[in-house]
């Protein structure tokens, strides 16, 4: 039965590769959707910033500008973790650095 043992051997392991390359898709989308999370975070962080740079809201807000920031820092520190639980690691997270164009 060689033949037939070479067979299952060989579908065995397509299998095993078909699930290994589900598996890389799966957790491929899952760091997308972690990294357009961290970047809509950033934004709203940038955007709470401002607003109390420039005093673009009521001034006596000075708490809750604080508590948002510190909100939203502890969001991103939480997604940044669960990325790179995800992720391989070879990738940086810092969207923000400058001249970068995000290109993998």
């Amino acid at each position: 039965m060689g033949f037939m043992d070479k067979m299952k051997e060989t579908a065995t392991k397509a299998g095993d590769a078909a699930k290994g390359a589900a598996k890389a898709g799966q957790d491929k989308l899952e760091e997308q959707k972690l990294k357009k999370k961290i970047a809509d975070l950033q934004e709203e962080l940038g955007g709470v910033v401002y607003a109390q740079r420039t005093g673009a809201a009521n001034p006596t807000a000075d708490a809750s500008f604080d508590a948002s920031i510190d909100r939203l820092v502890a969001e991103i520190t939480e997604q940044v973790d669960a990325l790179d639980s995800v992720g391989n690691g070879d990738e940086p997270v810092d969207d923000t650095s400058e001249g970068g164009d995000g290109a993998s």
